[in-house]
C-alpha cells in the first residue's frame, strides 16, 4: 500500500504535481486585467458635459480624463452641439415671429408639442425683437456659463448693467445647459 507525503498529498514517488486550491491555474500567464468600465455613448456624455456633473475647465479635463475618456474628442462634440442648439434655436425663433405657431396660448401648446420650451423661445424672441442679435444672445449665454457675470442676483447685476434682458440670457442659458 502507498504511502502519502504531506507535502503533495500524493503517493510516495509518484510523478504528481503538488494539489491546488479550486479555482487557481497551474499556468504561469499573467493573471486577467480587470474589465474596463463601460463607456457612455458620445451624446451622454455630451448632456453631462452641459449639465455640469464633469465640472469646468481643468476640473472637466481631469473628470473626463480620468474615466478614460478622449477630453479633447468630447469637447469638440460640447461645442459642435451648442453651435447646432444656437441655429434650431434662431430657426425657431423666426418661425414664431412669422407666425407659425400661433399667439397666446395656442403658441404655448404648439411650441410645447414640438418639443420647445415655451419660456426659452419666447425669451429668445424678445429678445431678437428688442434688437439684441441671437449670435450675441448666445455669446452673452456662453459667458454666463463660463462664469463671467458670477451668480444669482450679481449676475442678473451684471447682466442688467450691460444692458441685456436678464431672462431672455438666462432662459438661453438654461437651454444650452439642457
Amino acid at each position: 500500500m502507498p504511502s502519502f507525503n504531506s507535502n503533495n498529498n500524493g503517493p510516495q514517488g509518484s510523478n504528481t504535481q503538488p494539489s491546488r486550491p479550486m479555482g487557481v491555474s497551474s499556468s504561469t500567464s499573467k493573471p486577467a486585467e480587470p474589465a474596463k468600465p463601460a463607456r457612455k455613448p458620445m451624446d451622454e456624455i455630451v448632456k453631462e458635459v452641459l449639465n455640469g456633473d464633469w465640472g469646468n475647465g481643468a476640473e472637466r479635463k481631469e473628470k473626463l480624463t480620468a474615466a478614460g475618456y478622449d477630453y479633447d474628442l468630447i469637447q469638440r462634440a460640447v461645442n459642435k452641439s451648442q453651435e447646432a442648439s444656437g441655429a434650431d434655436l434662431s430657426a425657431v425663433v423666426d418661425k414664431v415671429i412669422r407666425g407659425d405657431f400661433g399667439n397666446g396660448a395656442d403658441r404655448k401648446a404648439k411650441l410645447e408639442a414640438a418639443g420647445y420650451s415655451y419660456d426659452q423661445v419666447q425669451a429668445a424672441v424678445n429678445a431678437k425683437l428688442s434688437g439684441k442679435p441671437a449670435a450675441d444672445l448666445d455669446a452673452v449665454a456662453k459667458a454666463v456659463i463660463r462664469g463671467d457675470y458670477g451668480n444669482g442676483a450679481d449676475r442678473k447685476a451684471k447682466l442688467e448693467a450691460a444692458g441685456y434682458d436678464y431672462n431672455a440670457v438666462q432662459a438661453r442659458v438654461n437651454q444650452l445647459l439642457k
